[in-house]
């Protein structure tokens, strides 16, 4: 038995010796002293990205091999970096075993808005590629990296709550009155309006209530954005006299409209929230807003959903939903919850 026992930790002992020698030669495989560099695109070149063809390929890089002394599978990866930071915080792409890569234009959009560049404008992304191979501590090699120039596009837009402000406005130049929020259309929230009073003088748009910027206002017909205080300041949106007017805006054209309001106003008595998620009477009793002391026909309550479920306005005894009249789901939480009676669009803010 014992001899079995010594025969038993000799080949251990001999297997842990092959195993650690292996295991050493694949630690000491070093890259090329050369430096390697990536093929195409050549660096400074131009990529206009286009929404109308998010599946087309946009960009491909192809490089050269890096040769670590012997046969060996060599993993590549593309990495990206915001321009002119020396790959301080680099971004993987993906990570291959060939020399070569691809990215569709929806791919590269993502990436190129992820670093910080601006829809619509010109803007640089340095890029290197990565070699290793696949054991414990081996020694990468990088790519000579180049910089391109992309253009991207707005992809999805984000949600905005905007806030009126302005002498036209019940906020005054308050910006910590600046409570009144205008309705986000909900298939396409770059798209917001608002049918009500303003009084003379004309209003801006704040992104966020107290703050001065993000800001938005006129300039001349089109719309102007200050994205800092230290940006210019934009113009009014101008309502030359007291009365009601409607206003749209496009927050991704940069492009709006106004013009006053002769259409019908129902005047109601009260206007409630209602339905399983207002769990009075299920759908029985409604629980009221309250009217504005400065529009009429703007309606508001802050209330807390205890879990999700559906609602709808109850104006008097008109019952009235989403657009298409459903019912409106919500999930569980606190909000502050904007209607408007004349063109029947609301809003619901989360409260924080």
């Amino acid at each position: 038995m014992k001899n079995i026992f010594k025969h038993f930790i000799a080949l251990a002992l001999i297997l842990g010796m092959w195993s650690c020698e292996n295991e050493e030669n694949f630690l000491l495989l070093e890259p090329q002293a050369a430096d390697f560099a990536i093929i195409t695109p050549d660096t400074g070149a131009k990529i206009e990205l286009n929404d109308a063809t998010p599946n087309n390929t946009a960009l491909t890089l192809t490089w050269e091999a890096v040769d670590y002394g012997t046969p060996t599978i060599v993993s590549y990866t593309v990495q990206f970096a915001a321009s002119n930071t020396e790959f301080a915080a680099p971004v993987d792409i993906s990570t291959l075993t060939t020399t070569h890569a691809t990215m569709s234009v929806s791919e590269l959009n993502t990436k190129a808005l992820d670093l910080g560049l601006l829809p619509d404008v010109d803007g640089n992304i340095d890029i290197r590629i990565k070699s290793t191979v696949g054991t414990t501590g081996s020694e990468p090699k990088y790519s000579t990296p180049i910089t391109i120039v992309v253009k991207p596009y707005q992809g999805v837009f984000p949600s905005k709550e905007l806030y009126l402000i302005g002498p036209g406005t019940s906020a005054g130049w308050d910006a910590n009155l600046a409570v009144m929020p205008i309705f986000r259309d909900p298939a396409a929230p770059e798209k917001q309006y608002y049918t009500g009073y303003f009084a003379a003088g004309g209003f801006k748009l704040l992104e966020q209530t107290g703050f001065w910027a993000p800001m938005y206002g006129a300039n001349g017909d089109k719309v102007q954005y200050r994205a800092t205080e230290s940006d210019p300041d934009p113009g009014l949106f101008p309502t030359t006299a007291a009365g009601y007017y409607t206003f749209a805006i496009d927050l991704k054209a940069l492009t709006y409209t106004i013009a006053p309001y002769t259409g019908p106003m129902t005047t109601y008595t009260t206007v409630g929230i209602i339905g399983d998620a207002v769990p009075l009477d299920n759908w029985g009793t409604s629980v009221p807003m309250s009217k504005s002391t400065f529009d009429a026909h703007i309606w508001k309550i802050t209330y807390t959903f205890t879990s999700a479920g559906k609602f709808k306005f109850l104006a008097d005894t008109t019952w009235i939903g989403d657009s298409a009249g459903a019912d409106i789901y919500v999930t569980a939480g606190k909000y502050d919850i904007w209607f408007n009676d004349i063109d029947q669009r609301y809003i619901l803010i989360p409260v924080l």
